[in-house]
């Protein structure tokens, strides 16, 4: 129920309630008026009469009590008169008359008010001088003047209908007032209030609330429009930190993207000189022995070999370092193919470092919905700083899966499917105070080692970025294992591009 007919209804009780108070207390007031009212005038006529009969004599209605009674009944009608000797017998009195009359016999100047089975009746006592007494007065018999007190009942239930009425009424007209007083003063408002809300929470918060009163509601109205201008200007700012932290992070990005392309120019570096050295060296002997046509050409054959060889190489590495960094480009992404070419790139460095892979790749991956470049330096970071946490060698495992569970943190949510991603090497591993901070800017394990600690904070930026995410855990026989968890879109069909074969690739 709304608060204004409640408002309504309480006061309309309230109303009533009071009303009923007072009606009570008047009606009974009145009654009580007006039974005194009939008292006083029994008390009035009884003495009256009493007055003419005493003046009068014992023997002008001793001899005939009734009829005397009945002459002076016409006189004060509707009141009836009873007139009664002092020494009455049961068989010319009642016995409650009997005891009124003894009553008075003791008290002769008291009055005797009675009202029983709806009649009202004044019982005085009818006196003669008599000086021998010790008051001077003797009772010699009792007047009676009753009425019933039907006129009473009749005033009191027209009283009472008239207040019903009234209650009625007046608690009507309040009722009505208040409602129409509560529309206008607080129902109006308070839905132009709910209206705004309502438009806020659907993010419009260009609302605005005219002040139209200086009161509560209107002080409601105030504090909701600077509410709505705080959240504006909140939304603004968070706006405009999001863009800066997007920039940021392409930033860091950009330059995590650099110090890969630097580390692994100076690998290719490295492996470059190997065919150029062939290269020369065929070149040298094909000048001496120019006139062999057969061993001409098997040197030509040999150099165009080591040719081919390092345009692949300088091919990788230029179209690594002309991938955009920014906007993420959605797409389906098989990551048994990703896994795969990255780990050929990275292959003379596994060489170098005297580092055995093994790559595990599930059958009927599903896809993921990303972009492949970002996804590819998530896993050349990873893959990098695997490299770097064995120095002395060891072995680099890389396994793909398909995985269905819940995220992180809500419990309550379905299960869903994911595609799974896991790097483990046999390394140094992580300490354990460090756990909870890999992934933060410029958080390094490799101080002075040349650690720039932002790769991990990147890979989390864009795994975040895919709707993913990464959990680290120590290796069974040491070292680290990143698990990299990115929600699946459909199964991939058996045989389709990508989906390799159960058994592992070992380099």
């Amino acid at each position: 129920m709304k608060v204004t007919p409640r408002i309504t209804i309480a006061t309309g009780l309230i109303v009533a309630v009071a009303i009923a108070t007072w009606a009570f207390f008047d009606l009974r007031g009145r009654n009580l008026e007006r039974r005194r009212s009939l008292e006083r005038e029994g008390r009035t006529v009884a003495t009256a009469l009493r007055a003419g009969l005493e003046a009068r004599g014992t023997a002008a209605w001793r001899d005939d009590p009734a009829q005397a009674a009945a002459d002076l009944g016409r006189a004060v009608a509707p009141w009836r008169v009873s007139l009664l000797p002092a020494d009455a017998t049961p068989l010319e009195a009642t016995l409650d008359q009997i005891g009124r009359i003894e009553t008075l016999r003791d008290a002769p100047r008291l009055a005797l008010p009675v009202e029983d089975g709806g009649v009202f009746l004044v019982a005085l006592p009818i006196r003669e001088v008599a000086t021998p007494l010790p008051d001077g007065v003797l009772v010699v018999g009792m007047i009676e003047v009753e009425r019933p007190t039907a006129h009473l009942e009749a005033a009191a239930r027209e009283a009472l209908i008239q207040a019903i009425l009234v209650i009625v009424l007046v608690s009507g007209l309040a009722t009505v007032a208040v409602a129409l007083l509560a529309r206008s003063l607080m129902s109006r408002p308070v839905a132009k209030l709910l209206r705004g809300i309502d438009d806020v929470a659907r993010g419009d918060l260009s609302h605005a609330l005219l002040s139209e009163r200086d009161d509560e509601i209107g002080a409601l109205a105030n504090r909701f429009n600077e509410m709505t201008f705080s959240l504006r200007e909140s939304r603004a700012e968070t706006q405009r930190q999001n863009q800066t932290k997007l920039d940021l992070e392409q930033r860091l990005a950009q330059t995590e993207k650099l110090a890969t392309i630097g580390q692994l120019a100076a690998e290719i570096a490295h492996e470059v000189g190997t065919p150029l050295g062939v290269i020369g060296g065929r070149a040298r002997s094909i000048q001496k022995k120019s006139g062999d046509r057969e061993v001409v050409e098997k040197n030509a054959e040999i150099i165009a070999e080591q040719t081919a060889r390092i345009t692949r190489i300088i091919q990788r590495l230029l179209d690594f370092a002309r991938r955009k960094v920014g906007h993420v480009e959605r797409a389906e992404v098989n990551l048994n193919e990703l896994t795969l070419t990255t780990m050929e790139l990275l292959g003379s460095q596994f060489s170098g470092a005297k580092i055995k892979t093994r790559l595990a790749r599930a059958e009927a991956l599903p896809r993921v919905a990303g972009d492949s470049d970002r996804l590819q330096q998530v896993l050349l970071n990873l893959l990098l700083n695997a490299i770097q946490a064995m120095p002395e060698g060891g072995q680099l495992r890389v396994e793909t899966s398909a995985v269905t569970r819940q995220r992180p943190g809500l419990e309550l949510a379905r299960e869903q499917p994911f595609v799974r991603v896991e790097v483990a090497d046999t390394g140094v591993g992580i300490p354990s105070e460090m756990r909870d901070k890999i992934f933060e800017p410029f958080v390094t394990t490799k101080e002075g080692k040349g650690g720039t600690g932002l790769g991990l904070a990147v890979c989390h930026g864009i795994v975040k970025e895919h709707d993913g995410w990464i959990e680290v855990d120590d290796a069974a026989g040491g070292g680290t294992i990143f698990r990299v968890f990115l929600p699946a879109v459909t199964p991939g069909a058996p045989g389709a591009p990508g989906a390799g074969s159960a058994a592992p690739v070992v380099a």
